[in-house]
């Protein structure tokens, strides 16, 4: 008997210390699940888009800004089961693959699809408009607020560079 139990050791030759082994080894192995069991349902692309958005500012409200603007900035697209998310830079890609378990975990469970696979790319060929002049800065707004440019007439401004 041990000083500090009331237990008796078992040999490790015994059958005793086979039967725990094997009962350790169960405990430590997990179950595995066959993936062709588990659900799936069809989807669009507009759910995936709500879901992700859904994500994006949930993990904005508790405070993981980066991951929330790391998936805003993200290019999403979706060809059958497997999502392409596109990134301008390495760096966004390292911050977005930290969370990944999370983000899969939650968006397999919304869509009840268990077959989506995310697949991460970089593409630093990416170009980002930058307005330097007034008249860049000018057609920028213009594409974002069309009534700009009916606000410009009406009240007959004139733009100086």
């Amino acid at each position: 008997m041990s000083k500090t139990t009331n237990e008796h050791q078992v040999s490790a030759l015994s059958l005793k210390s086979i039967k725990k082994k094997r009962e350790l080894e169960a405990s430590i192995n997990p179950v595995q699940i066959n993936q062709e069991d588990l659900p799936k349902e069809h989807f669009t692309f507009e759910d995936l888009k709500k879901h992700w958005d859904f994500l994006s500012n949930q993990y904005y409200t508790t405070g993981r800004m980066l991951m929330s603007s790391t998936m805003n900035m993200a290019n999403l697209s979706l060809n059958d089961t497997v999502l392409t998310v596109e990134f301008p830079n390495k760096g966004s890609q390292l911050s977005f693959e930290e969370n990944l378990y999370d983000l899969v975990s939650y968006i397999h469970k919304k869509l009840n699809n268990y077959h989506l696979k995310i697949e991460v790319k970089v593409n630093e060929h990416t170009e980002i408009k930058k307005a330097y002049t007034i008249n860049d800065k000018l057609d920028y707004l213009k594409e974002i607020n069309p009534a700009l440019d009916l606000l410009i007439k009406t009240f007959d401004l004139d733009i100086k560079p």
